[in-house]
């Protein structure tokens, strides 16, 4: 059996090339991170300036004044008696209906009037339900004739 040249070259070189070539690969030399480096070499000198730059000498001191306690004044009730609501009364942000409303107060309920209100038989009341200030209007309390209320503050809506 005679072969001829090409073949014997076929068969005897090309099967190592394949073989070598599904053999491990040479792992490639790792990447440097150049933007990386630097920047960690420069924050590495930063670190040192700052600590480098330390001054022993104290900060001056100041005397910061110490707050006082400061008296607080407490309202004096306006009048003599605490109203009472008169029937299931509407009580608004604002005086009259064109405001929200906040709530309806009970029956013969007692409430605490903060102030007038800038618009006439109109009084800010602190609504008892809520605690927060609401506008009830004159017709649905009952007051004492004999309160004086020219000491309370006129309020706007």
């Amino acid at each position: 059996m005679k072969m001829h040249v090409p073949q014997m070259i076929f068969l005897f070189l090309i099967p190592p090339i394949i073989v070598t070539a599904c053999g491990p690969q040479a792992t490639p030399p790792p990447t440097v991170d150049v933007i990386s480096t630097i920047a960690v070499q420069l924050a590495s000198q930063m670190q040192t300036q700052t600590a480098a730059a330390y001054s022993p000498t104290p900060l001056p001191v100041t005397n910061t004044p110490i707050p006082t306690a400061t008296e607080t004044i407490i309202p004096t009730p306006a009048a003599t008696s605490i109203p009472e609501v008169i029937g299931k009364s509407p009580c608004y942000t604002g005086p009259g209906d064109a405001y929200t409303l906040t709530s309806y107060i009970s029956n013969t309920k007692k409430v605490e009037i903060l102030g007038m209100g800038s618009i006439p038989g109109w009084y800010v009341i602190k609504n008892p339900y809520f605690r927060s200030p609401c506008w009830i209007s004159a017709e649905f309390l009952k007051l004492d004739p004999a309160s004086d209320f020219s000491n309370l503050p006129v309020i706007t809506p």
